[in-house]
């Protein structure tokens, strides 16, 4: 059986421990010989045997046990205390130490105690396990990374490179990456697989070697790691064809693989995974402030997909992702600015050190595999990462803003640009036709009754007891008034407003007051004196002497009773304003009632952005947001093949500034301002302050610095994982002291610094590992049970690892099967999920945060919340159900059978199906079945159900009102996928030969490489 690292916490049913109460060790204090006893014998023993696992001081708590504090000791781990005093033989520690467990075994890896060292513990424990430590309130209260043995983790120290070992069978080799492989595998006594060409000879019983087979399963395996496609007929033909020695020939394919514009769109789609892609803000929606999807993400993912197929050094990939705009060369190729797409398409807060932190957190763990964001409220609690870094990384990016306006980076087709114009202009107008029609229609309402308007939201105001309440409930009931509309009139009626200011003035006097300076005040007014009054609201009130609140309304409904009239006019001539400023002659006093509570604008000043802030100022029931176009513009710019490429950016602020630390991540609470600086663990000394602007490009080179020790071992690690299906470290977003030790520690390095040393060349860095022999053996187990049982996960890769294809592979391999993958590269979203379909590749699909397909969820697509660098892998039925019901792989099986068709003979066509499908020839039994399949079925007559036919009409319907889809009554709701153009697949029954096809597509061979 496997050993597993020792976590004594997880290795005991909670139950048989529970009864022990940790509190009878402690309900007497140790002898004098009893605490002499323990420090002697067994402090030592902890300390030299536990600690490095279980130290609440060093940040290790694995498994949840601390066992350098008596509280600790005492409390056990995760599934409960490890020692019964008096008891021994019970005690889970002793059992771990002795070894009787294979599978809890203290310490780990066969580091086994000293006989007297067992023998003390064993002692200790039938005294009663008397500890005389007493609480160590600074250990206790706080379990930090910031210590020695955190800051000496392996992954915080200087790369440097390896010595290539020797092994006992050099010959074995083609790389140096076999020999570090080679060499770990010889330490437990292993021999590497065999090549993926050898194959069982069923006559003779033994592995016998077929070149063509070999050259078969690697060029599958090679196709699908650097393009994510299955290799075509013509391409596997013409390898197997190719007169060179396997692995020159192999070679050759990866050059072509990696000359491929396929590479770029796949592996730009792991990056995308680390960089939290997605086309919109998810999380709180903000729809109050901006739009629900970003119309330019898309740029910041063509920008990566063309850097991964420019191989472009992986330092300047950084660099210019968090400081294109400050790149010295940045005329040369503006569309870079796209690269800054990495900070801005995360999800969206309405606080913005929420924003803030998204970016940390991306930030540290999409470059640097560190959780910095765990620094937020208190220094991380595992890793040398103190709070004053976290805000030092605040202070950069609370030095940036993005601007209102997104730089063009590309101009369309001018034919499609103006089109695009045209309907753009034609959205903003219905939008601007709309608010007239808004304001016109709530402005009415409050001119017809502005006095009641006014009496009602005094009571809704400052006097909000429930007989006031109750008063303006009857009000309102009374005359018909909107109450929404009443709360905004008490909103808009400020003392300084030049319309309300006199009402205001008025408001809280004592009806008794009236009598006694009603008239002066009316006097005040009509004299207008500096103009701080509208001049039609202080003519109202020349020669008037109010004796109440109700004679000061009477006054206002008289005035504004008086401008209904001239609404209709006003609002037309605010409508067809050709500049920002009215025509002579115009009545700015009535256009200034008239618009009232909602103020009209000249149309030329009121752009969409200015449209939606009037809106976003409204109480929420008062919007008017679903009659604006806002979403329909949105899709525009999103879909449109004419809209202008624009990227994705941010600026620095004119005055940079430095945070201070937020005690306990509070805003509110202020601690210590912290300079802006670089991560002081990687900093080497004292972290020196950034000086230019934000600090961002200082940040990205100390990132992209080759004395950094972390942004090599990184992307090596992840690029070894999407090679051979995990990485070094099986946590790609986190190296820090909580990730395990390297599967491959001096490979791992060696790679780092091959990397560096090539100019940071990803496409070097694969062709090292993809022409070594460890990448080209085969998935096949050995007879040995030893293998398994030594090292059943493979980490020490004596196999290949059969790996499931995720969900872009999945997809984009229908497409290639059925002839339908459209091949062209870059460019706006679609929706890869609903018909009509799309034959673009997956990773120009549409990417909701909010709201993920349930099929993307379905096929663990990368939820985009955050960094996520690996995804999960499961098998569940909704996966199967798919490929069994979906329109989409009905229709890919059809595709598959029309491309064979004139294949008359069946065995040519079983053999063409197996090609476009698997690659390979079928096997003899896999035709008998193929033959005995379709036998059966065509002896079976199908015909279209009832439901099927249902069905096909409602389908019909859907394709009618897509196709009579007008501008103007277009989807208006941005919460929406997008939505393909294109046509439905037909709901027909299929053929034997296409359900015989359908039936190859649920096959695991069709889900797996190999």
């Amino acid at each position: 059986m496997r050993m597993r690292i020792f976590a004594l916490a997880g290795a005991l049913n909670a139950a048989a421990v529970a009864a022990v109460s940790a509190a009878a060790t402690a309900a007497t204090e140790p002898t004098p010989e009893q605490a002499a006893f323990f420090e002697n014998k067994v402090r030592p023993i902890l300390s030299e045997a536990c600690y490095k696992c279980h130290s609440l001081e060093q940040g290790k708590s694995k498994g949840g046990l601390t066992v350098d504090t008596k509280e600790g000791l005492q409390k056990g781990g995760e599934n409960g205390a490890i020692i019964k005093p008096g008891e021994p033989d019970k005690s889970p520690l002793i059992v771990a130490v002795k070894y009787l467990d294979p599978d809890l075994q203290m310490p780990p890896k066969g580091e086994k105690l000293k006989a007297d060292q067992i023998a003390a513990l064993i002692e200790w424990v039938k005294m009663g396990a008397p500890d005389p430590r007493k609480a160590d309130a600074k250990i206790a209260s706080k379990l930090t990374g910031l210590n020695d043995a955190a800051r000496h983790h392996w992954a915080y120290q200087p790369v440097v490179k390896p010595a290539i070992p020797a092994t006992k069978n050099p010959q074995w080799c083609r790389t140096p990456v076999d020999a570090f492989v080679l060499k770990k595998l010889e330490e437990k006594e292993f021999i590497p697989a065999l090549d993926a060409g050898y194959v069982m000879n069923v006559v003779t019983g033994k592995n016998q070697y077929d070149e063509l087979y070999q050259r078969g399963v690697s060029l599958r395996r090679a196709s699908y790691d650097l393009t994510g496609l299955p290799p075509t007929l013509d391409e596997l033909n013409n390898f197997l064809k190719d007169p060179a020695p396997f692995p020159t020939a192999f070679a050759k394919q990866i050059e072509r693989l990696l000359a491929s514009p396929h590479y770029g769109e796949r592996w730009g789609r792991f990056w995308l995974d680390s960089a939290r892609y997605a086309d919109t803000i998810g999380g709180d929606r903000n729809e109050r402030m901006t739009d629900y999807r970003y119309p330019y993400a898309w740029t910041y993912r063509d920008y990566v997909v063309k850097a991964f197929n420019k191989d472009k050094p992986y330092d300047q990939f950084i660099i210019e992702q968090l400081a294109a705009d400050k790149m010295p060369d940045l005329d040369r190729d503006r569309s870079r600015l796209a690269a800054l797409g990495f900070l801005t398409v995360g999800q969206r807060f309405n606080n913005v050190n929420d924003v803030i932190n998204d970016r940390i957190d991306t930030v540290s763990k999409g470059f640097l595999a560190m959780t910095v964001a765990c620094a937020r409220c208190h220094d991380h609690k595992f890793d040398p990462i103190p709070t004053k870094d976290y805000y030092a990384l605040h202070g950069i990016f609370s030095s940036i803003d993005e601007p209102k306006e997104e730089p063009l980076i590309n101009t369309p087709d001018p034919k499609q640009l103006k089109d695009f114009e045209t309907k753009l202009t034609m959205l903003e107008d219905e939008s601007r036709k709309q608010f007239y029609k808004f304001a016109a229609d709530k402005d009415g309402l409050f001119g017809q009754q502005a006095g009641w308007y006014l009496i009602a939201a005094h009571f809704g105001g400052r006097t909000m007891a429930a007989e006031a309440l109750l008063k303006r409930e009857a009000i309102v009931k009374e005359h018909g008034l909107n109450n929404v509309l009443v709360n905004y009139v008490r909103q808009r009626s400020r003392a300084d407003d030049a319309v309300f200011g006199p009402w205001r003035k008025f408001e809280d006097m004592p009806d008794s007051d009236y009598a006694l300076i009603g008239a002066k005040f009316a006097q005040e007014i009509a004299e207008n004196k500096g103009g701080r009054y509208n001049a039609l609201v202080a003519a109202g009130f020349s020669s008037k002497a109010p004796k109440s609140q109700k004679d000061v309304a009477d006054i206002y409904a008289e005035v504004f009773s008086k401008q209904q009239s001239k609404a209709k006019e006003i609002v037309d001539a605010y409508a067809s304003a050709k500049s920002g400023q009215m025509s002579p002659g115009f009545d700015s006093a009535a256009a200034q009632l008239v618009g009232q509570p909602i103020r009209l604008e000249p149309a030329t000043s009121l752009t969409i952005d200015r449209i939606r802030e009037i809106d976003n100022s409204l109480p929420n029931q008062l919007r008017n947001t679903r009659n604006y176009k806002f979403g329909a513009i949105n899709e525009l710019k999103l879909q449109h093949p004419g809209a202008p490429n624009r990227a994705m950016v941010v600026e620095d602020k004119p005055n940079p500034i430095d945070s201070p630390v937020f005690i306990r991540g509070e805003a509110g609470t202020r601690g210590e301002i912290v300079p802006r600086h670089f991560l002081e663990i990687l900093s080497g000394s004292k972290p020196q302050p950034f000086k230019e602007g934000s600090g961002r490009l200082e940040l990205a080179k100390a990132i992209a610095s080759k004395n950094n020790p972390l942004t090599a071992r990184v992307i090596v690690n992840r690029v070894w994982m999407h090679h051979f299906g995990e990485g070094f470290i099986r946590t790609p977003d986190d190296l820090g002291t909580q990730s395990e030790t390297p599967s491959h520690p001096e490979l791992i390095d060696y790679l780092a610094a091959y990397l560096m040393d090539r100019n940071w060349s990803l496409k070097d860095l694969h062709r090292l590992i993809m022409n070594s022999r460890v990448y080209q053996v085969t998935s096949n187990t050995r007879n040995d049970p030893k293998y398994e049982q030594v090292d059943p996960e493979n980490r020490l890769l004596w196999r290949a690892n059969i790996r499931r294809l995720d969900f872009e592979a999945m997809r984009d391999s229908l497409l290639v099967f059925a002839g339908k993958l459209d091949e062209s590269l870059g460019g706006q979203p679609v929706n890869l999920t609903d018909e009509p379909y799309s034959y673009r590749r997956s990773v120009y699909g549409y990417i909701d945060r909010g709201n993920l397909p349930e099929l993307m969820q379905h096929f663990d697509f990368s939820m985009p919340d955050m960094p996520n660098s690996k995804r999960t892998t499961t098998i569940v039925p909704q996966q199967a159900l798919y490929l069994m019901n979906s329109p989409m792989a009905v229709d890919v099986a059809r595709s598959v059978v029309a491309r064979v068709a004139d294949r008359r003979d069946a065995l040519q066509r079983v053999i063409a199906i197996y090609q476009l499908l698997f690659q390979r020839q079928p096997k003899p039994d896999e035709v008998k079945f193929a033959y005995n399949f379709i036998k059966h079925d065509e002896s079976t007559p199908t015909q279209m159900t009832d439901a099927q036919k249902k069905l096909n009409e409602d389908f019909k319907k859907k394709e009618e009102a897509a196709e009579n889809d007008d501008l103007l009554t277009m989807r208006n709701d941005q919460y929406k996928a997008i939505q393909n153009e294109g046509s439905y697949v037909a709901r027909k029954p299929l053929t034997p030969w296409e359900t015989y096809a359908h039936a190859l597509l649920l096959t695991n061979e069709a889900a797996y490489v190999n």
